[in-house]
């Protein structure tokens, strides 16, 4: 099976930057490349993976696009503003009640004109969107399901080519990163980056670290993802022996965020411009600095970090951070 047509959708290349301050606690060079600049109303990651999903969806022929996952869902915002963007139709599977006000992605979702479902009691995003593809069809629709973050051998791909980008980056004059490290919630993104490493010659080790789920869980997302995407589309590579994951710190409910997050969602802000996501890219990026604090080298002198996105998520927090920042201020 061919792969599916690539719809361009990214501002690409991603810019690189050097964190001159973390670089210098360090004590070894900390680069991050800014995925959440991919446009699109900042959408990160998802939106190099709708670039191959969407792609495959108007393939089908499709006229609606739906999604789910919590409230604030980056994957189902991106899916918002690519719907918007092309003219489709978008509808949401939210897990959990019905909110009385809009806010973050949520609020998004509703101003890109997504139509929002909240899951019943005992029903699953999942049976969500099944039930919601059915009621398409009944009208006479055409559905397509996207996979919640986009984690499936379709995704994939626009990390496989993430990491095309990123060496043709390195081949211009980038850095010759010793590692390459990313949040992983799935581990989708992560698999992408393992298939492009080989395909296009990156140098460097991938890097994920697991901000929802046990290693074990993402290791094996990973490889099935990359098992899935060599079978379909015929790539001459191996999946490796050994998928190399940092051990990160999560809570039962991904959404259940520590004041840890948010501090250094306000340090990194203050100290380099730059908002992470409460949720993802702070905890994968806490997890990161943790490992080098103990030991600078572990990942070699050059490391480079992939900022995926969820600028917005940081709006539901408003009440602990503004608690938070002002008490920073007193100290």
């Amino acid at each position: 099976m061919g792969v599916p047509a690539r719809l361009p959708l990214a501002l690409a290349p991603t810019p690189i930057l050097r964190l001159d301050r973390f670089s210098r606690r360090l004590g070894m060079d900390l680069y991050v490349k800014r995925d959440d600049l991919t446009g699109l109303l900042e959408s990160g990651n998802k939106i190099r993976k709708l670039e191959f999903l969407v792609g495959d969806a108007l393939e089908q022929g499709a006229d609606t696009l739906i999604a789910g996952g919590t409230p604030q869902s980056n994957g189902c915002r991106a899916v918002a503003a690519v719907a918007a963007r092309l003219g489709l139709r978008a509808r949401l599977v939210v897990a959990g009640p019905r909110s009385p006000v809009y806010d973050g992605n949520l609020l998004l979702d509703r101003l890109l004109g997504a139509e929002v479902r909240y899951c019943a009691d005992g029903e699953t995003v999942a049976d969500g969107m099944a039930a919601l593809a059915e009621d398409v069809r009944e009208r006479g629709g055409r559905p397509y399901l996207i996979p919640e973050s986009g984690a499936n051998e379709i995704g994939a791909l626009g990390y496989l080519e993430c990491a095309v980008e990123l060496a043709e980056q390195i081949h211009h004059g980038a850095p010759r990163f010793d590692s390459v490290v990313i949040s992983a919630f799935t581990g989708g993104s992560q698999a992408g980056l393992l298939l492009g490493k080989q395909l296009a010659g990156l140098p460097g080790e991938i890097v994920g670290v697991p901000i929802a789920s046990p290693s074990e869980r993402v290791r094996h997302h990973v490889e099935r993802t990359m098992r899935a995407a060599i079978h379909r589309y015929g790539f001459a590579i191996e999946v490796p022996k050994a998928v190399h994951l940092l051990e990160g710190d999560w809570p039962a409910d991904r959404g259940d965020v520590a004041d840890a997050e948010l501090g250094l969602v306000a340090e990194v802000a203050r100290e380099e411009g730059m908002v992470l996501d409460p949720v993802y890219t702070a905890r994968g990026f806490r997890a990161l600095v943790a490992t080098l604090t103990r030991d600078r080298k572990a990942l070699g002198q050059r490391v480079c970090f992939i900022h995926t996105g969820g600028l917005y998520g940081v709006f539901p927090f408003r009440e602990r951070l503004t608690a938070l920042i002002d008490r920073a201020a007193e100290q």
